[in-house]
């Protein structure tokens, strides 16, 4: 996996995993017993820590890592 990736905390790379399949920041609040706004802050981290600005650029970096492992 990209080393930017493995920067990423436990919880973040659940959220990561969450976002990547299409999930509203509500729907993994649910999922992971957190509230919306701290999947807002876990959200703000991983965009800060992987260098992207939005949602759609992290989904595609996150996919394209994958891809390059196969």
């Amino acid at each position: 996996m990209n080393t930017d990736f493995r920067n990423l905390s436990p919880r973040e790379r659940q959220v990561m995993q969450h976002i990547s399949m299409g999930k509203t920041n509500r729907n993994i609040g649910d999922d992971l017993f957190i509230s919306e706004r701290t999947v807002k802050f876990h959200c703000a981290n991983i965009y800060k820590k992987l260098n992207v600005g939005n949602r759609t650029t992290l989904i595609s970096k996150y996919y394209n890592d994958i891809k390059d492992l196969h």
